[in-house]
């Protein structure tokens, strides 16, 4: 259906088992026989449902020395850590079916730095409430937590998350933000949508059924939630992380994201995957380093 789209995320929908998924095909191969309108809207609500990922065990002493606070988000109570007393504010944002605590090797580097340190759990996610959750409300997220605690300086997120910075800073940048650093942000929601009618199985009639379904529950059409085309309107220093083996989105996606960003560097990484940048040492310091190069800098003054 799209061009450009050899590559599709993982044939496994994350936090599902295998036995469970294909369940799920048999059930909405049958549904497709009956109909395909009806099977594109059950298609919908599972894509807008997140998985509940667990704290790994390596976060729970971070998570334990966080402040706890929270901000509502369309009605659901998001829960919200912080770390760090004083100096510059960094807000953190996760990715798809995951958590703030994924951001858990960040915070002592960037306390270490001067920086204070919030992370959100989207609604649907972690703490915080909902069930279902969506690429608006991930922007709206950064929104509350930035009106609560800000003014904000930096942006670190990962995937849908790091979608969500680029949609914030293409329609309505926060004051006095100088920095953002995203990690494996895949090209559109295009391709997302693609790749999940493939996982579950949807033929073409259900597939366009599901995009329907899509357009008509934000208003909006799958190819306005383009990274790449938000990204022309983002004014702030970036630096794009992306992985030569992400398995989610392909590392062209960064390539694509970095040539259209008008103020940003690629830090290119191997053999890490998606997620695996988020734990890596040497990659965590280039963040953080970015992050205080550009503390007085104005946007566009990188080298």
């Amino acid at each position: 259906m799209h061009e450009r789209r050899a590559q599709k995320l993982g044939r496994t929908i994350p936090g599902m088992s295998p036995r469970t998924q294909r369940n799920l095909k048999q059930s909405l191969a049958v549904t497709q026989r009956i109909s395909s309108r009806l099977a594109g809207r059950l298609a919908l609500e599972l894509f807008l449902t997140p998985p509940r990922r667990k704290l790994d065990a390596v976060d729970i002493p971070i998570v334990a020395l966080a402040r706890r606070d929270s901000v509502e988000v369309h009605g659901h109570r998001v829960a919200t850590y912080e770390w760090g007393d004083t100096g510059p504010l960094v807000v953190m944002l996760h990715g798809w079916g995951s958590h703030a605590a994924r951001f858990g090797s960040f915070v002592g580097p960037l306390c270490a730095a001067g920086y204070r340190v919030i992370g959100a759990d989207a609604p649907g996610h972690g703490e915080s409430a909902g069930r279902q959750s969506n690429l608006p409300e991930f922007r709206d997220t950064l929104s509350a937590v930035i009106a609560k605690h800000g003014p904000v300086e930096s942006l670190i997120a990962h995937s849908l998350g790091a979608g969500a910075c680029l949609m914030l800073l293409a329609q309505s940048p926060p004051a006095g933000l100088r920095s953002l650093v995203t990690f494996g942000v895949p090209r559109d929601i295009d391709y997302v949508l693609d790749s999940f009618a493939e996982m579950i199985g949807l033929g073409p009639r259900a597939n366009a059924a599901f995009r329907v379904a899509f357009s008509e529950r934000f208003g909006l059409k799958p190819s306005d939630f383009s990274a790449t085309e938000l990204a022309r309107r983002v004014a702030a220093n970036t630096m794009v992380v992306h992985d030569r083996g992400d398995e989610i989105a392909p590392y062209e996606h960064g390539e694509e994201l970095h040539a259209n960003l008008p103020h940003a560097i690629l830090h290119t990484t191997n053999g890490l995957g998606h997620s695996g940048p988020l734990r890596d040492t040497e990659t965590i310091a280039a963040a953080v380093d970015f992050l205080r190069r550009h503390r007085a800098a104005e946007p566009g003054g990188q080298t």
